[in-house]
């Protein structure tokens, strides 16, 4: 079993936005997600509409390390606050949700 961390992040409309993650163990090592699939979704403030999904580019697997991005493009059309998850596939069929929080939007003065 795996307790989502929780850090909201903020979201500035119209720039892109890059979040690079590094999954760790209990002991603070790396954990080797090769094999793993990873999804990580936007949803409005009550979570009843979905605003955006990231895409996901892996930095390295063996490392545990990648990024949840949203391209400029798709910040442009984001509107209001929201919150946002992040979930894990194992290799084995596991799902588990890694991380949580709030997302807040910053609409920027350019």
């Amino acid at each position: 079993m795996i307790t989502p961390g929780k850090y909201d992040i903020t979201i500035y409309q119209g720039a892109t936005f890059d979040l690079p993650i590094q999954y760790k163990d209990s002991n603070n090592l790396p954990v080797n997600m090769s094999g793993y699939i990873v999804s990580g979704t936007l949803w409005n403030r009550i979570g009843t509409e979905k605003l955006a999904d990231f895409s996901v580019p892996w930095e390295s697997q063996a490392s545990g390390i990648f990024k949840l991005r949203l391209e400029a493009a798709t910040t442009s059309g984001i509107t209001e606050q929201g919150q946002y998850d992040v979930r894990i596939m194992q290799p084995n069929g596991d799902v588990y949700y890694l991380l949580e929080g709030n997302a807040f939007l910053n609409l920027g003065l350019s």
